[in-house]
């Protein structure tokens, strides 16, 4: 199941990274106006922590509650047009058999990847009754069984001074 989870944010990610582009040329976001120009941002590690620990938790919010608008809000505008609800909806549903309700998220660190920056933090959730029962089942306590943590990757960059989402990793 990890695996399945693991693969399909992977997937979505390739894909999101794939309709990225960082246009060198004005004239490149003018024959495609639908991707979005990233411009390289220098911007102090603490407020990009505040402003990714705050897309982070809506996003995963947006996963943990099904809320669709609430989970593509922060997103560039290329994903929000791939992403689309219908999509969000089995990605929801395999979320929330894994995880429970955020209960933890450790901030880690910020990565410069060029024009973008990628925000770490470890995560930590609620344990649901389905998981609980599968613990049960397998002759298995689940109060003496730790939760696992999760790795949260977002990945960041700045366009016309905002700054979006372009992908987030769970594993």
């Amino acid at each position: 199941m990890k695996k399945i989870v693991s693969v399909t944010v992977a997937a979505a990610v390739l894909f999101t990274l794939a309709a990225c582009s960082t246009p060198s040329r004005p004239e490149d976001s003018a024959k495609n106006p639908a991707r979005s120009s990233v411009q390289s941002v220098e911007i102090p590690e603490q407020q990009l922590r505040e402003i990714a620990t705050g897309y982070a938790k809506e996003v995963l919010g947006g996963l943990e509650n099904g809320d669709y608008p609430r989970f593509i809000r922060n997103y560039a505008a290329e994903y929000a047009e791939t992403m689309t609800a219908a999509k969000f909806a089995p990605m929801t549903k395999m979320f929330q058999k894994r995880n429970g309700k955020l209960e933890q998220l450790d901030y880690l660190g910020t990565l410069n990847q060029g024009a973008f920056k990628m925000v770490v933090w470890k995560a930590r959730f609620a344990r649901t009754r389905a998981l609980e029962e599968a613990l049960k089942r397998d002759g298995r306590d689940p109060a003496a069984q730790t939760v696992p943590d999760v790795l949260v990757r977002l990945l960041l960059g700045n366009v016309d001074g905002q700054w979006k989402i372009f992908a987030i990793v769970l594993n």
